[in-house]
């Protein structure tokens, strides 16, 4: 079966892995760099780490390339050697994958203990403020019957706020938002959110429920909130690097218009789609040919081909 010919277009400008493809004339020795990228990414899990490594193998392969051209080869002849040289994709991606096969979320994980640390910082702070009858929260545990509030009013307001959190999370991973990003209609309506902050102020809440005394029940409560978020954003990550590895490279068609969103045939299935460098204007036309180059989220993110 002769190998597919691929030529870029001036939307998918950028450094990516269409960048290989400077001529349209290189045919078949185009697609033995192509697919060896493909099948090196598809290997790799870690989508956080992918992109970096296949960077890097690309690289490689220019140099080598580069370099058997300035010994005498062709650029075909230079193409294959490289690509030889190279070795056994899967063998290499293998072996990639076992060494940055992370799936935890980090950066999340130490945002919300930056929470947990803060609670008895609080509570010396409280104490302080306190100290004597006349004390401001003193006052009011007092007077206004702070100190009073049922326990079951603790656990209905901290578990709604939990709910509204494991939402958010989820949706982060989805949409491909990072560990703080501004959300609104426009920057003077927008806000900063983050699925972890939000999490840790309903674990606090949840703590009056903890038999334990002390500031100790709300480092507790908070602990236990980033335990469930970072179950819920690994699962997440799992399933969105499962679809990364099964879509990266794929050739597909555009439905519709593709600017920052769209819709396009790949693998057999009609999905959301976005062109990359959208954000400059690049625009796929309904009916073009398609390739994914990388995900955001768990959206598809596709050069014209």
């Amino acid at each position: 079966m002769e190998p597919l010919r691929i030529r870029s277009t001036e939307s998918a400008a950028g450094r990516s892995v269409e960048d290989v493809y400077e001529d349209t004339n290189r045919g078949c020795e185009i697609m033995k760099e192509y697919e060896y990228l493909k099948r090196l990414g598809k290997c790799i899990s870690n989508g956080s780490v992918r992109g970096e490594i296949l960077d890097e193998y690309k690289a490689h392969l220019e140099d080598c390339r580069e370099a058997l051209m300035e010994n005498g080869m062709s650029k075909a002849e230079a193409e294959e050697e490289a690509v030889r040289q190279m070795g056994n994709p899967e063998e290499a991606g293998n072996e990639l994958n076992q060494i940055h096969a992370r799936v935890l979320d980090f950066s999340m994980f130490w945002w919300m203990m930056f929470f947990a640390f803060l609670v008895p910082v609080f509570e010396v702070i409280s104490r302080l403020v306190t100290a004597g009858k006349y004390g401001i929260v003193g006052f009011m545990n007092e007077y206004q019957g702070m100190n009073q509030i049922p326990l079951q009013v603790h656990l209905v307001i901290g578990t709604a706020i939990l709910c509204y959190g494991i939402i958010l999370s989820i949706w982060e991973k989805y949409s491909g938002k990072e560990l703080f990003y501004a959300y609104g209609r426009n920057w003077k309506g927008s806000y900063l959110t983050n699925s972890g902050t939000v999490m840790a102020l309903a674990g606090l809440i949840c703590s009056a429920a903890i038999p334990v005394r002390g500031f100790v029940k709300g480092m507790i409560g908070v602990f236990a909130a980033t335990v469930l978020n970072i179950i819920i954003r690994t699962v997440m990550n799992l399933i969105r690097n499962r679809r990364e590895r099964k879509y990266l490279w794929e050739i597909g068609l555009a439905d519709t218009e593709i600017t920052w969103n769209g819709k396009g045939t790949i693998c057999g299935g009609n999905m959301k789609v976005r062109a990359r460098a959208s954000e400059e204007g690049a625009v796929i036309p309904s009916g073009a040919p398609i390739m994914v180059v990388s995900m955001e989220g768990f959206k598809p993110v596709v050069i014209a081909i």
